[in-house]
């Protein structure tokens, strides 16, 4: 568990740059620390990035956090939220509604609490589950703090189903699948379990579930470099995926949709990673959907190894289905 707390000293309202990074820290921690509860809870309910919003004291906070929490999507070709929000009160906040895998209770009360605080629990009802407890002395407060902690807060909630679904792949992946990544290009990668058909070609992979509706895809290949550029990188994957996924129709081929594509970096297993996010279509054809590739470099063979997962699923929500794949991405790491 881990507390923020933050306000006013001295009469003036100290800065708060600080918060994104403490709730960024939290979110950090949710991968290592213990819940502090017995293993026999029950299974938590509801569907991935879904959360339920509880204020106390004062309706208007709910509302508050639901408007940070339901901005879009980025990378994806039509809107979709961040998160699926619920709202409730103390009244419907029984023991089904515990249940729930993410729950944020906002404590609104001045004769409690002086100044805004933020902390979280994992497995307080149910498991796997998160409950973020934030405790205000007043909606205006909270307003003047809140986008300061926005992006902390969803980050928070974004990694701990990150690691739910990263550790339904460590419970059961595609085996085969994970072999053949390994024997190709001397790197670890957890496939989902359903995903079985694939296709080979020079320095790439494919692996797909074939599903009729919603299909999920997973690219593997590699390139020549020691560096990360995001403008080769574009170059690259345009090259592979015309040498290597074709449509239907005779000519047409997978090409990148440039003016979508968003990239940067984080750190992953000691590694620098970069992510890039964006839109794929298919030349000649009328078909398209998002991507989201996570890259790395292989020092001691002078190469970048590049690890994708694209979405086709026309008239469909992708926002899970792509982020199902990125749990996948996030399990990348070179074979020691």
């Amino acid at each position: 568990m881990w507390f923020v707390e933050y306000g006013q000293e001295g009469g003036r309202r100290q800065p708060m740059k600080f918060l994104a990074a403490c709730v960024a820290v939290m979110a950090v921690m949710l991968c290592s620390c213990g819940d502090g509860h017995g293993s026999m809870l029950p299974k938590s309910g509801g569907r991935p990035y879904e959360v339920l919003v509880l204020s106390t004291g004062d309706g208007n906070a709910s509302g508050m956090i639901n408007s940070i929490l339901s901005r879009d999507v980025d990378g994806l070709p039509q809107p979709e939220p961040l998160f699926d929000v619920s709202l409730t009160d103390s009244i419907h906040f029984n023991q089904v509604a515990k249940l729930a895998r993410s729950i944020i209770i906002v404590n609104v009360d001045s004769g409690l609490f002086t100044m805004t605080g933020i902390r979280y629990e994992k497995n307080v009802w149910a498991r796997p589950q998160v409950v973020v407890y934030i405790n205000t002395p007043s909606c205006n407060e909270l307003q003047t703090v809140l986008p300061d902690m926005a992006n902390g807060l969803v980050n928070l909630l974004g990694r701990f189903e990150l690691n739910a679904s990263m550790s339904l792949l460590t419970a059961g992946s595609n085996a085969n699948a994970g072999a053949m990544v390994d024997s190709m290009f001397g790197c670890a990668l957890k496939v989902p379990a359903d995903m079985k058909a694939f296709k080979r070609g020079n320095s790439f992979i494919w692996v797909s579930d074939n599903a009729p509706g919603g299909m999920q895809n997973i690219c593997v290949y590699s390139y020549p470099g020691v560096e990360l550029s995001a403008q080769r990188a574009l170059y690259v994957r345009d090259s592979v995926m015309k040498e290597n996924i074709q449509g239907e129709r005779p000519g047409s081929y997978m090409r990148t949709s440039a003016l979508t594509v968003k990239s940067g970096t984080a750190v992953e297993h000691g590694r620098t990673v970069m992510i890039t996010r964006g839109l794929w279509e298919m030349e000649g054809d009328a078909m398209g959907g998002p991507f989201v590739s996570h890259s790395i470099v292989d020092s001691s063979r002078r190469r970048i190894i590049v690890a994708e997962g694209f979405v086709y699923a026309p008239g469909m929500k992708k926002r899970n289905l792509l982020r199902q794949l990125e749990a996948s991405l996030y399990t990348l790491k070179l074979s020691k």
